[in-house]
């Protein structure tokens, strides 16, 4: 395979990456104003864990940068369980715009390597 067509998928996904970092990250400075006036009450735990989910999310597009495969490990997974709580019925459309990226570096692996296969160092 033409290794300057992966360069430039794997460049693709990065970019994205970061996109969906930035816009995700604002919905989440957004919805930390919640957390940080005092006229609200505090809010409910699923509130707080929803939170958490949503910050792990972000920490995987960052991580996808160096660690590409754990990190799209951590997209997959906390964008499903965020966006299912999140969105409702709305919740696929959030999950496959969010896990593009991660299909995109899926791609590239399959053209590399023919596997998904993740290698712990020893």
């Amino acid at each position: 395979m033409n290794t300057r067509h992966i360069s430039l998928v794997r460049l693709a996904a990065r970019i994205l990456s970061g996109m969906l970092f930035i816009l995700w990250g604002a919905f989440f400075v957004e919805h930390l104003s919640w957390f940080s006036t005092i006229t609200h009450q505090n809010p409910p735990l699923k509130v707080w864990l929803l939170q958490a989910v949503h910050f792990v999310l972000l920490v995987g597009y960052i991580m996808m940068f160096k660690w590409e495969k754990i990190g799209s490990v951590i997209v997959v997974v906390s964008a499903v369980v965020f966006f299912s709580a999140a969105a409702g019925i709305n919740a696929a459309p959030f999950i496959i715009v969010s896990v593009f990226p991660v299909m995109l570096l899926a791609y590239c692996w399959i053209k590399n390597n023919g596997n998904f296969r993740i290698r712990v160092a020893k």
